[in-house]
């Protein structure tokens, strides 16, 4: 268990000391997760969310702007392979809208997320999972039709303080896969240049205010590389990279049909 915890926490310190400290950005993020749960094998969600940005490369900005807006839907199907592995697939439409605060256009995509996920119970009150997201994009208004394919890795460990309180902390990858050559060399609303774009590290924990109700506040220090062929982030404001603080905060609501 301890080398595990340790190989966990150096591949965390590996990611961030790539990252440079400059540029920084801060960011909110707010979602509520509404999930009907359907049977033990079937569940259906719903989560809208905005983000808010309240600096970038140091310069404030108002945090009343809305910078992004989401909303995921869709249904999830849960397979029990074993008492200590479970296996989930959410398959969710998933839509991405841009407001620009400086010039009043409004750029968006939309996405189809495919979500394998598999949780391993290490004990108890121990889980180690694996989520792996295909965000597919096959329409943007930038550029009309097309497509494009981004996969983030994500690993994480989760730990059960009580009942009603976990902790997790993981890092996550993602990397770009695949472009149509209409949209090849395009980085805006869901799509991505190939290659590794962007990493995360991720601190947070849940907290049950019912059985039904909960939050979920989490801080993530994301890092986003210089994108391949000169596109991508490296292209904005001749930024080579990107540092960001990013504050996450989820309220779910779970309603067991069964």
């Amino acid at each position: 268990m301890k080398k595990l915890l340790l190989v966990l926490a150096l591949v965390a310190t590996v990611f961030s000391a790539t990252a440079q400290a400059e540029p920084l950005a801060g960011r909110m993020w707010e979602n509520i997760n509404f999930t009907a749960v359907l049977s033990p094998d079937w569940a259906f969600t719903i989560m809208p969310g905005h983000r808010w940005e309240f600096s970038r490369n140091g310069a404030p900005n108002a945090t009343s702007d809305t910078y992004f807006q989401e909303l995921f839907i869709g249904p999830t199907l849960t397979m029990k392979l074993s008492d200590s592995l479970k296996f989930k697939l959410p398959v969710w439409y998933y839509y991405m809208g841009f407001p620009n605060r400086f010039n009043g256009t409004y750029r968006f995509s939309h996405n189809l997320e495919i979500l394998p996920i598999f949780e391993y119970k290490l004990d108890a009150n121990l889980m180690l999972s694996s989520r792996s997201i295909f965000h597919n994009t096959f329409f943007t208004s930038m550029k009309g039709s097309g497509w494009s394919t981004l996969l983030r890795e994500m690993i994480l460990i989760n730990y059960t303080v009580s009942p009603t309180c976990t902790i997790f902390a993981g890092d996550e990858i993602f990397i770009g896969l695949l472009t149509d050559g209409t949209n090849a060399g395009v980085y805006g609303p869901g799509f991505s240049p190939s290659g590794i774009d962007e990493n995360r590290v991720i601190a947070g924990f849940t907290y049950k205010l019912t059985p039904e109700i909960s939050i979920t506040p989490q801080y993530i220090y994301s890092n986003t590389w210089p994108a391949t062929a000169g596109v991508g982030n490296s292209a904005i404001a001749g930024v080579p990279s990107l540092s960001a603080h990013n504050f996450y905060l989820t309220v779910g609501y779970t309603m067991k049909c069964f």
